[in-house]
């Protein structure tokens, strides 16, 4: 009798036989720059994926990995990765898989979701590499695809193609002794092949190692490190490993990645970080190599120039670093205030644009837990995140996932939460696909790992255990079995197409659970959308088929020589399912993974003629008017134009306003406060909201004076103006008092200035919450007292009709409550003297408030805005 997973074979090999039967491209037709041909679209189907069993594919890919192996070298755990790309020039994807322990795997596609593993005819097994990442790329430019492997300190390794599948390996490997893990390929220097950026991690780490022993101490009045285990830390593998931080805590860094120059014929050289090829965000020569955990790196143009830029993602605390290309392969750390903030554990990135306003967002992967009970537990050691006092570029990590919109004006505002995509377990390879064919990139992500080391009941067992007794260094090591497996679902979220994700997982196939690692896109059946491929660690590799049949357009590039798929290329559709979208062409950059360079757009309906625009690296243009619904299009770049139009970058936009802070000289006081010592939990410091500003015709000139409010401990700061351009300091006792509470909202009256004086740092209610400042006084006084809340936005109006101006004070908090809701109170103006007139009991954490007559009676209404709220409005 057969089995059910034999049934389930014989079925999709039936289904299969009768969706695709030909070669993908047969009946090419030419046009003017381009040819094209039908796809095999089958008539029937839904969004989403089908998860094809080995019994049909003949993929029996596992990438194995033994306890003895990963219980004492961790870096293991990272995974494999997988990279697809037609290696023998019969028009279907071929698929190459990397392992851990034994020999990688090359399988043909032989269609109708056939494959016939070929490893040992083509000569890439590279038994003897604990393999990592992958690409297929034509190196050589020759027109056939090269492959490139990366291991844990094997090496990298380079093959050439002889245009049949059968491969030659280049002596000596590239990054001899290193951790290589995923690699990108992009032309940055303008040359036209393709150079290669590889993102070291470390071969072992000092985890693994409970007995090492480091030797220290203090030169030039820093605490040092001097040797490991006896070795000089000058030795080549030890430079730039470890450091002591100022309290004497041993940080551990990552390798310095590589980066290789391609001088033709699959020869690289390395490029040094320290000549000026790398400069830092002010310009300068880096004084040596970022020694970072690195996981992912791509390449892509972020500025919009045309030229590659870099985006490396680094574990644990290490930075993330983007490199901004300046057109000719010299690299500048993008402006710090670009990205105010980025995931702790990065592990993958991709981009995409979300809105299509024709600029690209990016999403970075960490490894937040979906469940709260899970986040409980899985606390990890955290640093706590505290900015210093003035600091506004030190760019923090959190650990979630980032997903970054663009502004448009070389800035992203972190929106993860916004759109729902904050969390989705132990991540690794993001890809933005348009699975439904609407127009819009939807988002799939593997998870999963081997070990939930983050499991803090389990962390405290194993130090209880060793404190119990002197453990040798393999038993101490074997308490890591006591971590259980984090066998996660992958996850899909479709994209709403208003920046608002919902999770479909299921209901498109893809909540497989597992532990997997790399990714991959590559059209296996010629039906001209894209089937996914996933490298999973000690589980079956995963072929998921599109399902799909919504109308499509595929691109192929054909470059020139040296770049002969077009990597770097932009490609732009207009008029299809949405008025415009864009992709573009990228090789490596995935999470240890590659895909099959071809992008496929949505073309709305079978009647829609789209226009096709390719904005090559060369800066060449191609145009396809006219383009039909499921075709494939090949567009060649030995036809196209001169752009006239030559790209320039958007991070340099003219400025509007002229910075003129010089005029004042103005310092902000500020004194330490931990927040964090009272509410562990705090999602962000809340001491340091800033000061209230305001403009106030203070002098009674008819001048507008400006008036800036100070943190505790400091002084308001008044700056009169003299009608020339420029301000003098006010001179007087009227606002020399230093103030006991910092300073909110700042309000000008005809009698003086009403100034917000928050109780946030000291929670105490025996204080007023609105200093006053009377004109003619000498000294200011307090008003509103006995307030539990700690005072934010202040607004003034006529409420009561009675010609005097009535106060609002908004509560932005209560002391050691957040995120608990806080009153806020409207006080009366009775000739002078405020008096309580109603509270508004939990309006809310008041961030904003203004009065406008929104309804035209005359009156005015009371609009506030709430953090962790709506917009709230009061008749």
């Amino acid at each position: 009798m057969l089995s059910r997973a034999q049934i389930l074979g014989l079925m999709l090999s039936g289904s299969l036989l009768s969706v695709n039967s030909g070669l993908p491209g047969d009946g090419w037709q030419v046009g003017s720059g381009f040819r094209s041909a039908p796809l095999q679209v089958p008539s029937a189907g839904k969004p989403g994926f089908l998860k094809l069993p080995p019994s049909a594919t003949r993929i029996f890919f596992t990438n194995g990995l033994g306890a003895e192996r990963y219980l004492t070298n961790q870096i293991y755990l990272n995974g494999s990765g997988v990279t697809a790309g037609d290696v023998d020039g019969d028009g279907w994807v071929d698929l190459y898989f990397c392992r851990l322990d034994g020999p990688n795997a090359l399988y043909r596609n032989l269609g109708n979701w056939k494959f016939e593993d070929i490893t040992d005819k083509a000569g890439v097994g590279c038994a003897d590499l604990d393999a990592t990442g992958a690409a297929l790329a034509d190196v050589d430019g020759d027109g056939d695809l090269d492959l490139i492997v990366n291991s844990v300190g094997g090496g990298t390794h380079v093959f050439l193609n002889d245009g049949k599948g059968h491969f030659t390996e280049l002596r000596p490997s590239l990054n001899p002794g290193k951790a290589g893990m995923s690699l990108a390929l992009a032309d940055i220097d303008g040359d036209g092949d393709l150079d290669l950026y590889i993102a070291n991690y470390r071969v072992d780490t000092i985890r693994d190692h409970p007995q090492t022993g480091l030797h220290g101490n203090t030169v030039n009045g820093k605490p040092v490190i001097l040797s490991v285990n006896g070795r000089s830390v000058t030795e080549p593998d030890l430079i730039g490993r470890f450091t002591l931080s100022e309290n004497g805590k041993i940080v551990e860094h990552g390798e310095a990645d590589v980066l290789l120059r391609n001088e033709g014929g699959g020869k690289f050289t390395p490029v040094s970080f320290t000549d000026g090829t790398f400069l830092d965000e002010e310009g300068k020569p880096l004084k040596e190599p970022p020694y970072d955990w690195g996981l992912s790196v791509m390449f892509r143009d972020i500025n919009d120039d045309g030229a590659p830029d870099i985006y490396l993602c680094n574990d644990f605390a290490s930075e993330d670093r983007i490199w901004i290309n300046d057109g000719k392969g010299k690299f500048r750390a993008m402006n710090r205030l670009a990205l105010r903030q980025t995931s702790m554990f990065s592990m993958g990135i991709d981009f995409a644009d979300l809105n299509r306003d024709g600029r690209d967002e990016f999403i970075v992967l960490d490894m937040l837990s979906r469940s709260h009970a899970k986040r409980q537990l899985q606390v990890g050691d955290l640093p706590l995140i505290s900015s210093g006092i003035g600091v506004m570029d030190d760019r923090p990590q959190y650990s979630h996932n980032t997903l970054f919109l663009n502004r448009g004006d070389g800035t992203y505002a972190e929106v993860a939460h916004f759109c729902g995509v904050q969390a989705s377990e132990w991540s690794w390879t993001p890809v933005f696909l348009d699975v439904d064919l609407d127009g819009y990139e939807d988002l799939l992500i593997t998870t999963g790992h081997e070990l939930e080391m983050l499991n803090a009941d389990v962390a405290e067992r194993i130090q209880q255990m060793k404190a119990q007794g002197k453990l040798s260094i393999a038993e101490q090591l074997n308490l890591r079995k006591l971590f259980p497996r984090l066998d996660t679902p992958k996850v899909v979220f479709r994209n709403r197409g208003n920046l608002v994700f919902e999770d479909v997982s299921e209901a498109w196939g893809f909540d497989t659970r597992g532990v997997s690692h790399g990714m991959c896109l590559a059209d296996l059946d010629g039906d001209g959308d894209l089937d996914v491929v996933v490298n999973n660690l000690n589980g079956v590799a995963g072929v998921y088929r599109n399902e799909s049949v919504a109308p499509r357009v595929a691109v192929r590039l054909k470059g020139l020589p040296g770049n002969t798929r077009g990597i770097g290329a932009k490609v732009w559709v207009y008029g299809g399912a949405v008025p415009m979208q864009s992709q573009e062409m990228i090789c490596g950059g995935r999470y240890l993974s590659s895909d099959d360079p071809m992008r496929v757009f949505a073309a709305g309906s079978l009647t829609n003629e789209p226009r096709i625009e390719v904005s090559w690296r060369s800066g060449k243009r191609s145009v396809v008017n006219g383009a039909k619904a499921n075709r494939i299009y090949e567009i060649d770049e030995a036809q196209a134009t001169s752009n006239l139009e030559p790209r320039t970058s958007n991070l340099e936009p003219q400025p509007v306003f002229e910075d003129v802070s010089r005029l004042i000289g103005h310092v902000h006081h500020e004194e330490p406060y931990n927040d964090f010592e009272r509410q562990p939990l705090l999602p962000r410091k809340l001491s340091q909201l800033g000061p209230g500003v305001g403009w106030v015709d203070v002098d009674g000139d008819g001048w507008e004076d400006l008036v800036i409010g100070s943190g505790r401990g400091g002084r308001l700061g008044v700056y009169v103006n003299d009608r020339r351009g420029g301000f003098k300091p006010w001179a007087g006792a009227r606002f020399e008092k230093v103030v006991t509470r910092d300073q909110t909202t700042v309000l000008g009256t005809e009698s003086g200035l009403l100034v917000g004086s928050a109780n946030y740092e000291d929670g105490l209610t025996n204080g007023g919450c609105v200093r006053i400042y009377e004109a003619g006084q000498k000294v200011s006084g307090e008003s509103v007292l006995g307030q539990r809340f700690s005072v934010g936005p202040l607004a003034l109006a006529d409420v009561d009709g009675d010609g005097n101006l009535d106060l609002f004070v908004g509560g932005r908090m209560v002391a050691g409550r957040y995120p608990e809701s806080a009153d806020s109170v409207l006080l009366k103006n009775e000739g002078g003297r405020l008096a309580l007139s109603q509270r508004l009991e939990q309006a809310g954490l008041v961030s904003g408030a203004v009065f406008s007559d929104l309804d035209g009676d005359g009156k005015p209404e009371l609009i506030l805005a709430c953090e962790w709220g709506p917009i709230k409005v009061f008749h």
